[in-house]
């Protein structure tokens, strides 16, 4: 497992796995922050109904370029069927938002395919305030 940079996100495109209309502020904050870093951001959440206030793809097949970077914000469980997709999909980087969206059999399942992983909020790179603390606290910064 890496450790996260500004660096981890190649091609400066990020494929955000599991934007939520549920958590949308959280989902939006951190969409912004991408944003604001030069990161091209493809929302993805496979779930009908949703109410975004930016474009949101349905299944990856919809995306106009798969990046090699996936950003994902999901359960463990729905974490593991993303990961196998991704894995055919070209995907070669996961950052993970928590250890409640992994485990270590996704973790191994990730090496197996040759996908670089780290698990870490991308709010600690990105963000600011309280996020460079948390950062520096997690040895990120």
């Amino acid at each position: 497992m890496g450790k996260l940079s500004r660096d981890f996100f190649t091609g400066n495109e990020v494929l955000f796995v599991g934007y939520s209309s549920r958590n949308a502020a959280f989902s939006k904050q951190v969409y912004q922050a991408f944003m604001r870093g030069g990161i091209k951001v493809y929302p993805l959440n496979n779930k009908a109904g949703g109410s975004y206030d930016v474009k949101v793809y349905r299944c990856i097949s919809e995306l106009p370029k798969i990046p090699e970077c996936a950003y994902v914000l999901l359960n463990t469980e729905n974490a593991r069927n993303a990961v196998r997709e991704l894995a055919g999909s070209g995907v070669k980087r996961i950052l993970f938002q928590n250890k409640k969206s992994v485990d270590e059999g996704i973790l191994n399942e990730c090496k197996k395919a040759g996908i670089e992983t780290v698990v870490a909020c991308p709010m600690m790179v990105l963000g600011s305030g309280l996020h460079k603390l948390h950062a520096f606290f997690a040895g990120v910064r």
